[in-house]
């Protein structure tokens, strides 16, 4: 701009449009292939959680909603799994920050920023997670950073948990 004075105590600071984190601070990019498996063990976890509440409602309750539920038409199955998608997402995620899959795989979900997720951002991701054909936008992500439409539109990656420091040498009496 023309005539502009930097230094013009009266004029309003001017604030950075882009803040610019380190690769450092996000933490190592998770590889597709173990994120793959993070789905794989999620999606084990998520059938067992499907059998574990039909034998509890079954044994506590009654088998009338179980044979409802066989005899349902194909949406229903599908209302319910996306459920228990949202549910089992959105609690790990919001609560503890990995899933059972990210917690065998030594990964975790974190911020655009490099910090843990808040429960809004999971419940996010897991809604992304519904899209149809969502799955596939991982594969065509870039390798060096993969990320797919769960992660793009809320603003998450998943990166390589940070390893503990090592404890320091026990001294051995002689």
């Amino acid at each position: 701009m023309e005539g502009h004075d930097t230094q013009d105590p009266y004029r309003a600071p001017i604030a950075a449009t882009e803040v610019v984190i380190s690769p450092e601070a996000l933490g190592e990019p998770a590889a597709k292939v173990r994120r793959f498996f993070n789905w794989l063990i999620d999606k084990v976890m998520i059938w067992g959680l499907a059998m574990l509440v039909g034998i509890l409602n079954a044994t506590f309750v009654d088998d009338t909603w179980m044979a409802w539920l066989m005899t349902a038409p194909w949406w229903v199955d599908y209302v319910f799994g996306c459920v228990l998608v949202l549910i089992y997402y959105t609690l790990m995620e919001g609560l503890f920050g990995v899933t059972v899959g990210k917690l065998i795989t030594g990964t975790r979900v974190v911020d655009e920023h490099g910090q843990r997720v808040a429960f809004l951002r999971a419940l996010l991701r897991s809604l992304c997670r519904l899209i149809p054909f969502e799955i596939f936008s991982l594969l065509v992500s870039d390798d060096a950073n993969p990320r797919g439409w769960h992660d793009s539109l809320p603003r998450t990656r998943v990166v390589m948990r940070r390893s503990r420091p090592p404890l320091p040498p026990v001294a051995v009496a002689e």
